[in-house]
């Protein structure tokens, strides 16, 4: 039986549904991608309203208890199929991909999945059950339909996850069942493109829309790109249907403010998804940054300390998050404490557009994207060339200015070589 807990889901009113029991658009929240070396950030014992682990978690024994933990301090539990992994030969040095059920590595060495490979409405179903029940093994209270990186509307990788979705759907009639979209950013840059891609899915009865882009990085995007990205958004949360938006930054907060139930990030990192993840699997990167929140920006530890000592006047430093513990020895903290303190800077963020109307949400995140462009300038100045101490260039800080102007605020300039 699958629980229901009261704050993050709501009853569905549909006739005839299933289980029916959704993600509240209305409680807009933070949703952690768990890595396994986030163990010591659960074990500081903050409950979660929602979790995202990777289904290759549920084949490693040495992971037992890091996923009991997870799933004690959560309300909602989501996994990771991760099937995208399978379209490319990444996955063939990870044995701990190869043992999932629907590996096709699992058997035969060097395979991997082509699309005309699930044609078969047998093979499908084949797939879908086997992907349903490592979720379900794993706890998981919302089952995710496989899915697969889409890198253009000609695709035909799309007609294979639209088929899978529908199947999923109709498979389960007792459980909620969520649709994640797998899409490149540049498949649906422009209006054409993003109607045919989400043609393929807006009638489709989910639970759940995930939208996860591949190659969009906040820190390097064009308007245009998050542009794209907050339509695409905008498509979806105009089904009803709950939307998150998976492996971004301060671009989860602006979805958010369009609507979306949330967003999803790493505990520190993973704030993009580039296409290389396929074929290189996720690393787990060293927690080695401090995020300025009056900045908004995540900026090397020392950088970090260089700014917070520039003489520049701060509000929220030093903060009282479990992190930090009220140290300014940003230099000296561990990788757990700047994940504590990340965390807790999203929730403040977070709190604080939630505080708003939410019509009154995008244009509040523009003051928030202005204010904090004004405060990295102002530390990019006090740490000038004849200071000392090293520099805050712009290209730190640039895509303040482009989600400024997608919020509605003043174009971005186009930055100098010398920028970044």
């Amino acid at each position: 039986m699958v629980k229901v807990p009261p704050a993050f889901f709501l009853p569905a009113q549909r006739e005839g549904a299933r289980r029916d029991v959704m993600i509240d658009p209305g409680k807009p929240g933070y949703i952690p991608i768990l890595l396994p070396s986030d163990g010591p950030v659960l074990s500081a014992g903050v409950k979660h309203e929602a979790l995202l682990l990777s289904a290759v978690y549920g084949v490693n024994p040495r992971l037992a208890d890091f996923l009991a933990r997870a799933r004690q301090l959560t309300d909602t539990l989501l996994v990771d199929p991760k099937t995208p992994y399978f379209q490319f030969a990444g996955y063939m040095s990870m044995p701990d991909y190869r043992a999932l059920p629907y590996s096709p590595g699992r058997h035969t060495l060097g395979s991997m999945w082509e699309a005309e490979h699930f044609s078969s409405k047998r093979r499908r179903e084949w797939l879908i059950e086997e992907v349903f029940a490592v979720q379900s093994d794993m706890g998981a209270d919302i089952l995710l339909a496989p899915y697969f990186y889409v890198h253009s509307v000609n695709d035909p990788w799309l007609a294979v996850a639209r088929d899978c979705a529908l199947g999923a759907i109709q498979a389960r009639t007792d459980a909620p069942v969520g649709v994640v979209l797998s899409i490149d950013i540049d498949a649906f840059i422009n209006a054409e493109q993003r109607a045919a891609l989400c043609s393929a899915f807006t009638d489709l009865d989910a639970d759940l829309f995930w939208i996860n882009v591949i190659n969009f990085n906040e820190i390097e995007a064009e308007p245009t790109d998050v542009a794209a990205v907050m339509a695409l958004v905008d498509e979806l949360v105009a089904t009803g249907r709950p939307v998150v938006l998976g492996y971004v930054a301060r671009t989860g907060l602006l979805s958010i403010a369009h609507g979306a139930a949330g967003y999803a990030a790493g505990t520190h990192g993973l704030e993009a998804h580039p296409r290389s993840f396929f074929r290189e699997m996720m690393g787990s990167a060293a927690a080695n940054t401090y995020y300025l929140q009056e900045c908004m920006a995540n900026l090397p530890v020392r950088l970090a300390e260089a700014a917070l000592n520039s003489g520049v006047p701060w509000q929220d430093f030093p903060c009282d998050c479990q992190g930090c513990q009220g140290s300014a020895a940003v230099s000296r903290m561990v990788s757990r404490r700047l994940s504590a303190h990340s965390m807790s800077s999203r929730a403040n963020e977070l709190g604080a557009l939630l505080d708003a109307p939410a019509e009154e949400r995008v244009a509040l995140l523009e003051r928030m994207f202005d204010e904090a462009l004004g405060k990295c300038e102002a530390v990019a100045a006090a740490l000038g060339e004849d200071s000392g101490h090293p520099t805050l260039p712009p290209g730190t800080y640039h895509y303040l200015e482009v989600l400024r102007e997608v919020a509605g605020g003043p174009p971005a300039t186009i930055p100098g070589d010398d920028s970044f």
